[in-house]
């Protein structure tokens, strides 16, 4: 197998291949497509294409049809975050990197090669922070997904009680994370820790902290997933064996579910009742709107026909005024489309367009705030910020 032998050849063999590339992760569940279909759909009779990205290893062949090389699946598995399988070792594998980076920190006697492995020591923090955090995503993804849609019991209770282990896998690793921060390097903790490392470590252990919270959540999930199991398969199967003694006619005899109905009428089980209600005759009689209801039925009963016709409501003088306001409506996806075609940022996109009517600077916040809000997948945000007024505001460009 070829190997790239830089990062161009990587990228053009992958833009040949794009829509190939995009058919087979699409259908990576069930694989169907043969070699001589690709070449005709996606390369237009040219083989050669094909061969290279076989060559290379970006896809092979697997029981006749072809598929997409782990190595590329995971890749774009993770940075779509689409993956099933909860990877608990990464974040085991950043662990001991981490350590090892560390004691190599500390043993270093020049500042260049201590500065190389402070950038390695903040890329696998960062690491670490990033897989957690997408370990429990991906956790709460399977348990919901087990529970909602296997409908086998014995085999959802199994899925559910393995992900609860991976669940404790990953509380522990958080754990072993946190001890390697607070406790197993005070040394290099406490010596180095300038303000991106320091930046970086508060950053890392809010993120494991609030991970951690979010698996003693799920735990109580699993639990209360496990006992609506245990609940559901008791009464399958109490409904299962009253069937079979009713097939064999012997249910009556048999249990107590003729008392057991006589004695208990679940509300749902019934039929809904309605009550007329009907007023008093004092309450007719003595007071002014029952006298007013009586007459307004004594007309009714007169004149069958006109009771069906009700009289509108007359408009009132202002109302027939001719001077009606139209007030024009703000298309903010317009106002989008328009902003992701330039190259300013948002505010000041907003701040130089000409609206159809004059608008306040508090009017242009709000406004702001709106679009940030509503297309904030469209937009690109950075941790940059700038000054307008009495306000401040990150400056928002296009992705």
């Amino acid at each position: 197998m070829n190997a790239f032998r830089n990062i161009d050849s990587l990228l053009r063999v992958m833009a040949w291949g794009k829509d190939l590339l995009k058919f087979l992760f699409i259908g990576r569940k069930t694989p169907s497509l043969r070699q001589e279909q690709a070449v005709e759909n996606f390369f237009s009779g040219d083989e050669r294409r094909l061969n290279l990205l076989l060559d290379h290893g970006v896809v092979r062949l697997q029981d006749g049809v072809l598929v997409l090389e782990e190595t590329y699946l995971r890749f774009f598995e993770e940075v779509l975050e689409v993956n099933e399988e909860i990877n608990v070792q990464s974040v085991k594998q950043h662990i001991d990197t981490l350590n090892e980076n560390i004691e190599l920190w500390l043993t270093a006697g020049t500042e260049p090669k201590r500065f190389r492995y402070m950038g390695e020591i903040l890329r696998i923090l960062r690491n670490i922070s990033l897989s957690t955090h997408r370990n429990v995503i991906d956790l709460k993804r399977n348990i919901d997904s087990t529970y909602k849609n296997e409908r086998d019991y014995a085999l959802k209770r199994k899925r559910l009680e393995i992900l609860d282990r991976k669940r404790a896998d990953i509380a522990l690793l958080i754990k072993e994370a946190e001890k390697v921060i607070d406790e197993r390097h005070p040394t290099f903790f406490g010596v180095s820790m300038d303000s991106q490392l320091k930046d970086m470590v508060t950053e890392v252990k809010n993120s494991l902290t609030e991970s951690y919270h979010n698996l003693l959540e799920l735990d109580r999930q699993i639990i209360q997933y496990l006992n609506r199991i245990e609940a559901e398969q008791k009464l399958v199967e109490k409904i299962r064996r009253i069937k079979y003694l009713k097939d064999q006619l012997v249910w009556e005899q048999a249990t107590d579910v003729i008392l057991f109905l006589q004695t208990h009428r679940p509300a749902f089980l019934e039929k809904r009742s309605w009550f007329n209600l009907l007023p008093s005759l004092e309450g007719l009689t003595d007071t002014p709107d029952g006298i007013a209801a009586l007459k307004d039925a004594h007309k009714a009963l007169r004149h069958p026909v006109a009771r069906r016709k009700t009289e509108a409501v007359p408009l009132t003088a202002e109302e027939l005024q001719p001077n009606a306001i139209v007030k024009d409506i703000l298309n903010t996806f317009e106002l989008r489309n328009v902003f992701l075609g330039g190259s300013q940022d948002l505010m000041s996109f907003i701040g130089q367009y000409r609206f159809d009517e004059p608008m306040s600077e508090e009017d242009r916040l709000t406004l702001f705030c709106r679009l940030a809000a509503e297309y904030c997948d469209d937009f690109r945000i950075s941790e940059e910020t700038a000054q307008t007024g009495n306000y401040s505001y990150p400056l928002i460009y296009s992705c």
